[in-house]
């Protein structure tokens, strides 16, 4: 049997996107959070791969036609094309392959309601705040309960002190990352300080 040449692309980027622990490393934030963009440095923070080796994984996944990247002043920020034709597959095996609150990160990460993830890994409780109260329409995985807040009753539940937060807001982790919803900086302004989760950007 021979290969057609999209067939041969198709195969060659795979050899070239799965040949490295960190190529791994790096395809793993990207497939986990595929909607959001990074740069170097995130990727490094994320990481804990050196920055050589991250510019040579980003120009290789580039070279295989898995990563796009644009210029925003000094920054060059890569994201996945999510048009791959090898994405779904590579997203699969990523979120296949996760331990469990990485899994529900990757699941989260893609749900468009979606504005903050809290992980308190000791009471194994996550939880997640949405645009509205509607539940995300995915299941968490054991040993993990998931418990919903809208961004409304999140806020009052700040602004009131709520013991309801304590867990969440005092020793938890954020799954997401995404400091530029201003939900981050009134939760800041109420005096929490929430470190990323490892490998959150």
């Amino acid at each position: 049997m021979t290969l057609n040449g999209s067939q041969k692309a198709i195969e060659e980027s795979l050899t070239r996107i799965l040949a490295s622990s960190a190529r791994v490393a790096v395809l793993r934030l990207f497939m986990l959070d595929p909607r959001r963009s990074y740069y170097q440095r995130q990727i490094e923070g994320a990481t804990g791969l050196p920055l050589r080796a991250i510019q040579r994984e980003l120009d290789r996944l580039g070279s295989a036609g898995l990563l796009y990247r644009r210029a925003e002043g000094n920054r060059t920020y890569y994201q996945v094309d999510l048009q791959h034709p090898l994405f779904p597959e590579l997203r699969g095996m990523v979120l296949k392959a996760a331990a469990a609150h990485d899994y529900i990160r990757g699941i989260a990460a893609v749900d468009e309601d979606v504005r903050a993830a809290f992980l308190n890994a000791t009471a194994q409780r996550v939880l997640i705040v949405t645009h509205a109260a509607r539940r995300p329409s995915f299941g968490v995985p054991a040993p993990y309960t998931l418990e919903i807040m809208s961004s409304e009753e999140f806020e009052r539940a700040l602004v009131e002190r709520s013991a309801a937060l304590a867990d969440f807001l005092g020793g938890s982790v954020d799954m997401l990352g995404r400091r530029d919803d201003v939900i981050w900086r009134r939760i800041e302004a109420a005096g929490h300080a929430v470190d990323k989760g490892k490998g959150v950007a």
